[in-house]
């Protein structure tokens, strides 16, 4: 993109801000200043909160992103978009840091969450693959047993106690909260007992 026109740039922001749905506002008169607080949050909201697939990759590749100061959180960004997003800033981690830069570094936010919605596509879809074949598979007949595989001719299922339970029959437990309002007693025959399902 070629400079020098910062409403063009934050126009380009706004929109993908609207893609990314972020809840807060925006600071743009810190944008058009360059003040990296105003960038920071916005950044750290697409790492940490836009997708639970990205902030997955982001915790298993051991970067931590939250309760640090500015510094360390762009040196966390920075290794992280190197690292997992094949991404390099066009300026330095201390340029970032400075005041200033101010359409550098929105083309950067631009690219940062660019990165991330791709990034999400592209987990998403992985994930949607594996669960697609597991409905195939278990949509599908199942095979007869091998001779030398025992199956219980009993249903097993666990009761409200956590007990196994391995009769057919299941038993459905009543709990009635009954309380004295009025200083009214309530007499032992309105407690139901455990009562049969089937």
């Amino acid at each position: 993109m070629a400079t020098g026109d910062l409403k063009r740039s934050l126009r380009n922001l706004e929109q993908v801000l609207r893609l990314l749905n972020y809840p807060e506002e925006v600071d743009c008169v810190g944008l058009i200043k360059g003040d990296p607080a105003a960038s920071l949050p916005i950044i750290s909201y697409s790492f940490t909160s836009y997708s639970p697939y990205v902030t997955e990759l982001i915790m298993e590749s051991n970067v931590e992103l939250i309760a640090k100061n500015d510094l360390r959180f762009i040196d966390a960004v920075y290794k992280l978009l190197r690292d997992q997003f094949n991404y390099k800033p066009i300026l330095t981690k201390k340029q970032f840091i400075q005041c200033g830069f101010a359409e550098w570094k929105i083309q950067i936010v631009c690219d940062i969450l660019n990165c991330v919605m791709k990034k999400h596509k592209e987990l998403s879809s992985l994930q949607k693959i594996p669960s697609q074949q597991r409905k195939k598979i278990s949509s599908g007949k199942s095979e007869p047993p091998l001779g030398n595989e025992k199956i219980s001719a009993e249903a097993v299922g666990v009761d409200i106690s956590g007990r196994f339970m391995t009769s057919g029959k299941k038993k459905a437990v009543v709990i009635r909260h009954l309380y004295n309002e009025d200083n009214v007693d309530i007499s032992e025959d309105t407690l139901s007992p455990i009562t049969d399902v089937n």
